[in-house]
């Protein structure tokens, strides 16, 4: 008898929540009309009461089970807002399931929005950094030509080698670690020519780098934005930079030093590697970077 109860007067729960969830709620309640809103609950309370009441009643009950009828008169406004209310929870937990799926929903969206801006911040950032890059080289290519001219030829070879790999290689979305690792020791080349003896270069590699691939210049900014100081003043610096990589665990490290003060401005490059790593090594990353006055180093961590 209960079974049946419940699959005849289903559609009336379901009708009665469907009008408030989708009628009342965007005509009314979203209009600010408050006060409608409530007096068209209670006339729906009322009248789906009043349904349900009687079908249960000449349905369920009296062909199932007489001795469950309702006595005459069962129809007074006392039975129908007591059972009106207590119907009611079946609308609240259809409120409590749409309201949570509303929620989930928009939390996706939100999470693909905020994917989709990383994307496009990072595709920008990736087409910027070439040209800025390229524009680096030849401003250093001219104070050296100032300076000392006949270091220009074969400073200009330099640059066109390392940007026949550079600019080719670099668009891709992913490169081979011993690629980036060819990147890296091409430019240091470059400016270790180009400052002589102002500039001491270390490079450190270890590890099986065949197994292994990388988002493409992830080092090569930090090191052009400490570099282009050399450029600009008459310090000595030494740099070093520390590739290793293991079965589940790959180290960059660039440091950068001097017996005097200097002072690096390189948040952007920062901020920029921060979203590289977090969009290619969710939650797989870590990013260090120490600084002092004559001092200055950045690692970058990945784990597999």
């Amino acid at each position: 008898m209960w079974l049946m109860y419940y699959v005849i007067t289903l559609p009336i729960f379901i009708t009665h929540t469907y009008l408030i969830a989708y009628w009342l709620l965007p005509k009314l309640f979203s209009t600010h009309r408050y006060w409608l809103f409530i007096a068209s609950i209670f006339l729906l309370l009322i009248l789906f009461s009043v349904i349900e009441l009687i079908i249960s009643n000449e349905l369920v009950f009296k062909v199932f089970d007489s001795n469950n009828a309702f006595p005459p008169g069962y129809l007074n406004l006392k039975n129908i807002i007591i059972s009106g209310i207590g119907n009611h929870y079946i609308i609240l937990v259809f409120f409590a399931i749409k309201a949570g799926r509303s929620w989930y929903s928009v939390q996706n969206k939100k999470d693909e929005l905020l994917q989709t801006k990383m994307e496009t911040d990072l595709e920008i950032y990736h087409y910027q950094l070439q040209p800025k890059l390229v524009l680096t080289l030849i401003e250093e290519l001219e104070i050296l030509s100032d300076k000392s001219p006949e270091k220009a030829p074969e400073m200009i070879v330099k640059i066109s080698n390392f940007l026949n790999h550079f600019l080719f290689e670099g668009k891709e979305d992913l490169l081979p670690l011993t690629t980036e690792v060819n990147l890296i020791e091409e430019f240091l080349s470059i400016h270790e020519y180009a400052l002589e003896g102002r500039l001491i270069s270390n490079f450190v590699v270890n590890g099986m780098l065949q197994s292994f691939v990388v988002p493409p210049l992830l080092l090569i900014p930090y090191i052009n934005c400490a570099i282009k100081l050399a450029y600009e003043c008459n310090n000595s610096f030494e740099s070093t930079v520390i590739i290793k990589a293991e079965k589940k665990y790959l180290l960059f490290t660039f440091t950068f030093w001097s017996e005097k003060k200097f002072r690096l401005f390189d948040n952007e490059n920062i901020e920029v590697t921060k979203k590289r790593l977090k969009y290619n090594y969710p939650g797989k990353h870590r990013l260090i970077e120490n600084i002092d006055e004559n001092f200055r180093e950045v690692s970058l961590e990945v784990f597999y």
